[in-house]
């Protein structure tokens, strides 16, 4: 054989073609079975160092987009407590207009009407003291609602926090509507019970609207503009990093073709090569 050297040249060139056939199918069947084009560094590695910055960005606003979604969430739970309040204070309002008739109604029926009073404001402070999001208090003037460029404080609810007046040169709040307080609706000035009860329906409907507003003009806007730069970045993402489908499907069956092909060849050569060394044996 080594007097016929070219006798073995045209296997090895078959060997050759063969290995980088192979190499392009096993190269197309990882691509497919991924659905990457790029799979390691080799394949492209500008494009894999694009794809993993664009990967970091994304997997930062994923993060930032669920922080908001749970700061939303905080505000909606806080809002509704807040609606309770309101109710169990518009009811109490009620009552108090009731007690603030002289005619038709009873002392009996004062004391009763101050009696469910007492239990709203014992409600509205049970509100305040339990309404919670994953152990945090949100109504005790110890929460925030807080994003990356806002923050929000969310105020007391409890009875000695709401309608705070001057009247008549006096300090009052909602606690003195109690039974017990200056402004009991049965025996004392209903008037003056009247003006702190509505004070402490505004200061919930104030919080309402502070938190209403956070929600919409900060959360939302935030999460609006981070959504679409999620969009953006995964579909940029996509285009440099997934495989085309369509594409790569061609490549396989061309690499299927072309690896028959080279070991047809190959066997061919090799078949020649065994004619040769027959005629010289």
């Amino acid at each position: 054989m080594s007097s016929f050297p070219g006798a073995s040249l045209p296997s090895l060139i078959a060997q050759r073609t063969h290995a980088l056939n192979q190499i392009g199918l096993a190269s197309s069947l990882t691509k497919l079975s991924t659905g990457l084009k790029i799979n390691r560094g080799a394949d492209n590695p500008a494009g894999l160092i694009a794809s993993e910055n664009l990967k970091s960005a994304l997997a930062a606003l994923e993060a930032e987009s669920r922080t908001l979604e749970r700061v939303n969430s905080v505000s909606t739970v806080a809002d509704g407590a807040l609606t309770e309040v309101s109710n169990l204070l518009i009811e109490a309002k009620g009552l108090a207009v009731a007690n603030a008739s002289s005619t038709g109604v009873s002392d009996a029926e004062r004391q009763a009407n101050q009696m469910q009073i007492d239990s709203i404001l014992t409600s509205v402070d049970r509100i305040s003291n339990t309404t919670t999001f994953n152990g945090d208090r949100l109504l005790d003037g110890s929460a925030s609602l807080t994003t990356s460029d806002a923050t929000l404080d969310i105020d007391s609810v409890a009875v000695n926090d709401l309608g705070s007046s001057v009247i008549s040169g006096q300090s009052l709040d909602l606690s003195d509507v109690a039974s017990a307080g200056s402004l009991n609706t049965a025996t004392g000035d209903v008037s003056k019970a009247l003006q702190v009860i509505d004070a402490a329906i505004s200061d919930v409907a104030t919080q309402r609207g502070k938190i209403g507003s956070f929600q919409k003009d900060t959360i939302s806007t935030s999460l609006n503009s981070i959504n679409v730069a999620i969009e953006n970045i995964s579909a940029a993402n996509s285009s440099i990093r997934d495989t085309d489908f369509a594409a790569e499907t061609t490549n396989l069956i061309r690499s299927q073709l072309l690896t028959k092909s080279s070991l047809l060849t190959l066997d061919l050569t090799n078949r020649m090569s065994e004619g040769v060394l027959s005629l010289i044996s």
